[in-house]
């Protein structure tokens, strides 16, 4: 007899099989100990891959004491939240994985900088998901509280030193190291980073102690909104002597662009004379005229890769020491793509030799 997909029952498999139906719940939910012989199991999950079956999430639940479902909590004060380029992309990658392994996937916002009135959302409190996904800005006594709940949480960005909680992460050190190289190449010593967090701030100071022709500054101030933080900084740009000012700013794609757009309402243009380099690729960097050289992080693959190891926590049951040492085996890669907005300043003495 055929089995429409809509119609399937655990039953209907456990008659195709030949098995008892307590087999295929305990093949669907991935149970270590299962009463039937290697053959009869395999003969269940072709079954199950042959008409696409996937179990009722209620009944489920039931099953395994898991909701199938997994929060992306975004930490940003800005109102622009998801629009953030950077987000969404993170976002969608979690979700794509979601959707690989049968979870679903809520997104939901929550302040993690202003730990004085932190609230725990309500979804974590009550348990209706099985882990969440934490991205954005965020200090280190949030993830602390997060913890007390004693529920699996994934952090996407951050260094592998921070050994409480499972990072997917970026090797910052090296790349840092590389974007200096690449600056110093195109002529550019005097340089603007717009991050002020510890991880910045203890990476350049290892890479500049052996680097004395640079002068780096990273950005400090009003952090909640790029936007705002990028009008605070041109305004700072422009109050500055002309040979006291940056020749590159770095920073993320909407501080870059508004940036970018500001000077050259003041008769500072981009490259000509600024040159800014962007560490998000988004269709933003892209678009932008000029559009941004960047060395950034792929938004995509780190959702995608922190929900995947989020799911095999669950699936494995893994402890929060062996989810960290997994976590600490994934390290992202930037992609590098040179477009037009950094000049090359060593090309300009060159000409002026000639």
């Amino acid at each position: 007899m055929e089995y429409h997909t809509k119609r399937l029952t655990m039953q209907n498999i456990a008659d195709m099989a030949g098995v008892d139906k307590a087999v295929v719940s305990k093949v669907v939910n991935n149970a270590r100990m299962i009463p039937a012989s290697s053959e009869k199991v395999e003969r269940v999950r072709e079954i199950i891959r042959k008409y696409h079956y996937t179990p009722l999430s209620a009944a489920q639940s039931l099953a395994t004491r898991r909701t199938r479902q997994i929060a992306f909590l975004l930490s940003e004060a800005s109102e622009a939240l998801f629009a953030n380029p950077a987000f969404s992309l993170m976002l969608t990658g979690a979700v794509r994985a979601c959707q690989e392994f049968h979870y679903q996937c809520q997104a939901d916002i929550c302040d993690f900088m202003n730990i004085h009135d932190f609230i725990v959302p309500e979804n974590l409190r009550n348990r209706s998901i099985d882990g969440c996904i934490l991205a954005g800005a965020m200090y280190d006594d949030a993830l602390a509280k997060i913890a007390e709940i004693r529920m699996p949480v994934v952090v996407l960005g951050g260094k592998h030193t921070r050994q409480q909680v499972p990072i997917i992460s970026r090797d910052s050190l090296k790349e840092f190291g590389i974007f200096l190289d690449y600056a110093e190449e195109r002529g550019h010593t005097k340089i603007w980073v717009a991050e002020d967090s510890y991880n910045a701030r203890h990476d350049f100071g290892i890479l500049l102690k052996n680097r004395p022709q640079f002068e780096l500054r990273l950005l400090d101030g009003p952090h909640t909104d790029e936007i705002v933080y990028a009008y605070h900084w041109a305004k700072r740009f422009l109050a500055l002597p002309q040979s006291e000012r940056p020749t590159l700013i770095f920073g993320a794609d909407q501080f870059c662009c508004v940036m970018a757009r500001e000077l050259a309402r003041n008769g500072v243009p981009c490259p000509e004379q600024i040159s800014f380099m962007c560490f998000s690729d988004t269709e933003m960097a892209a678009c932008y005229n000029p559009a941004l050289t960047v060395y950034a992080c792929q938004h995509f693959n780190e959702g995608y890769q922190g929900a995947k190891l989020l799911i095999e926590t669950l699936e494995k049951n893994l402890s929060p020491e062996e989810s960290i040492r997994l976590a600490n085996s994934i390290t992202m890669t930037s992609v590098f793509i040179e477009r037009e907005s950094v000049r090359n300043l060593k090309k300009k003495k060159r000409e002026k030799i000639r």
